[in-house]
């Protein structure tokens, strides 16, 4: 028989850790002792318990809280007699397994057989060994005489270098229970099952069906990811918040203490979220929430679910207020300067976002934080228009960006579409760049802390890329005209971009050209993703929503010459100048490092 231990339920915090590690120094010293009993088994490839099979003969290194409880190894399965009812029926009689760690996010599957003499019901949990004693998977199933095999599947809400796994015999008439083959294995991270990726690709699918630009876009992700990851580091404590961290207590009697689940945490806060951007706009969430539901795993039960709701909620409302009143609302009309070199409407269309230089950011002190130098060095708009530099560039995109031009080579022609995703019904410039995030965050096997933290901070610094471009765009001397119309004043009119619509008809985006906001989203991306994996030398194969690029895949060999690509695309389209693209890359990347080093800090 092994050791029993003193353990009382409902003693104070306190008692209850030093009789837990008491609990360790007799299993410790039941192990030094067993010397001349048979060894226990190793664990199998991956299995975190010892001796889960039973199959040399030992009962080490399983112990047992009551003298009254035995334990046996009968037919390599182990036999426990139980004591019978207890006074505190799911601590006092217990057969646990010490000394084994487990990590926050992580998914795991426990797996046992288990059968009864009698019918009756047998608790499990791996939970903490000190304060709070939380559970990371905690339930009960139904024992009958045929040995069966129970299986769970959880994520860790927490990382304990000492978790226990432990069966609760209490509640019953005395009887005799049999275990065997039990194993505790961490998993492949599963994308199905990533929330994170979930709830991404929830909001690419709204991009899509309403035709938002790429500022309201931009703000709305951060928004989200960072209530996402607010939730995720309110369960597990790992990682610094965004805006709060929820305050997770563990209230009533340790019969009734549950951690909050992880995935329920970040399904709310989505939700929520979600709900509130965009319930106005005809969009329903609960069927999403309902589906979330579905991809859990199997190891979250009501209780656990129950507080992750709340965590989530109040991680969705903390954000929420936080952006209540960030000037996304200003909607004061755009005056146009009316000189040569400066703005004015092509296809018809009015300016968007004039204000949105204005928005205060979520990581920089201010939109104007890394304003680029006015385009070729100019002083204002007869200068500029003076420069041999501009007039170089016009002519640049006269010749590579033009329907008709015959500079273009095919693959520039790929690249201009492959990089546009302009129209309505494509997931825009900041949802091709989430893509891309998704496409390297499964390719590295990121897991759900990770990836919470990884789309959390692209989203913060793609929302912060559009404020720094606009303020670029509307708030400087210069708001610069598109190719079309300064080739127009140059060389008559008939020159249309290679841009267009589903249609075919040529199309230019409605707000100035310097800087392009392509091209700041494009570095900003790139700095995050630099900074995160600690190198440019990851290649992936990137893909595209834009209806001229249907199926078209392009390889990249790092994220640098992703970004270089899409700034070049946008000269390629006859839609950008060079010094749009060049100061938009050099904002966009200051504006990603910035955000890198000083938010979401693991």
């Amino acid at each position: 028989m092994t050791p029993s231990i003193g353990l009382r339920h409902h003693d104070d915090p306190r008692r209850l850790r030093r009789l837990l590690s008491a609990v360790l120094a007799v299993v410790l010293a039941s192990t030094l002792a067993a010397v001349l009993r048979p060894a226990p088994a190793a664990a199998a490839p991956g299995n975190l318990i010892l001796n889960g099979s039973f199959d040399n003969g030992s009962t080490a290194p399983w112990w047992t809280r009551l003298a009254a409880t035995s334990t046996t190894v009968d037919a390599g399965q182990l036999r426990i007699r139980t004591a019978g009812p207890a006074t505190k029926p799911t601590w006092d009689d217990l057969v646990g397994h010490f000394e084994f760690g487990v990590t926050a996010g992580q998914p795991y599957r426990l797996q046992f057989d288990a059968s009864a003499d009698v019918n009756r019901s047998l608790r499990v949990s791996v939970s903490r060994v000190n304060t709070p004693f939380t559970s990371a998977v905690d339930q009960t199933v139904a024992l009958t005489s045929t040995m069966r095999r129970f299986t769970f599947d959880f994520v860790s809400p927490f990382g304990d270098p000492q978790a226990v796994l432990l069966f609760h015999l209490g509640a019953h008439a005395a009887s005799t229970v049999r275990l065997d083959d039990i194993s505790l294995t961490p998993l492949a991270v599963d994308p199905a099952t990533d929330p994170i990726l979930y709830w991404n690709g929830i909001l690419i699918d709204t991009y899509k069906a309403l035709d938002l630009p790429p500022t309201a876009s931009s703000r709305e992700a951060a928004i989200l990811h960072a209530a996402m990851h607010d939730a995720a580091v309110s369960v597990t404590g790992v990682g610094n918040p965004y805006r709060v961290r929820v305050p997770v207590s563990y209230p009533g009697t340790l019969d009734n203490v549950v951690a909050p689940s992880l995935h329920a945490a970040i399904d709310r806060a989505a939700h929520d979220v979600l709900t509130a951007l965009y319930g106005g706009q005809g969009r329903s969430y609960s069927q999403a929430l309902a589906d979330a539901v579905a991809r859990r795993p199997s190891g979250v039960n009501a209780a656990e679910a129950a507080r992750g709701d709340t965590v989530g909620a109040a991680a969705a409302a903390a954000n929420l207020q936080a952006r209540a009143n960030d000037g996304s609302g200003n909607n004061t009309p755009y005056q146009l300067d009316g000189v040569p070199g400066s703005w004015r409407p092509t296809n018809g269309k009015a300016a968007v976002g004039p204000n949105w230089g204005l928005v205060t950011p979520f990581a920089l002190t201010s939109g104007r934080q890394f304003r680029p130098g006015l385009p070729a060095g100019a002083t204002g708009y007869a200068d500029l228009l003076g420069k041999q530099e501009y007039h170089n560039q016009v002519q640049e995109v006269r010749d590579y960006g033009g329907t008709a031009s015959a500079l273009r080579t095919p693959e520039q022609t790929q690249i201009a579409f492959f990089w546009a995703n302009d129209l309505a019904g494509t997931y825009k410039p900041p949802g091709q760049l989430f893509t891309h995030t998704r496409i390297v965050a499964e390719q590295r096997q990121l897991g759900i802390l990770a990836n919470a933290r990884l789309f959390g901070l692209v989203a913060l610094a793609l929302a912060d890329a559009a404020i720094a471009a606009w303020d670029a765009k509307y708030r400087t001397p210069i708001d610069l005209w598109r190719p079309v119309s300064a080739i127009e004043a140059l060389h008559g009119p008939g020159w249309q971009p290679l841009s267009q619509d589903r249609n075919g008809v040529p199309y230019t985006p409605p707000f100035p050209a310097y800087i392009s906001g392509h091209a700041t989203f494009a570095g900003a991306w790139a700095a995050v993703m630099k900074g995160f994996f600690g190198t440019n030398a990851i290649g992936f194969d990137a893909t595209t929503d834009d209806p001229n690029a249907v199926g078209v895949v392009r390889h990249m060999s790092g994220f640098d010459q992703a970004a270089q690509e899409n700034a070049l695309s946008r000269i390629y389209l006859g839609v950008h100048y060079r010094f749009d693209a060049d100061a938009g890359l050099a904002t966009g990347a200051s504006v990603g490092a910035y955000v890198y080093a000083n938010r979401l800090r693991p």
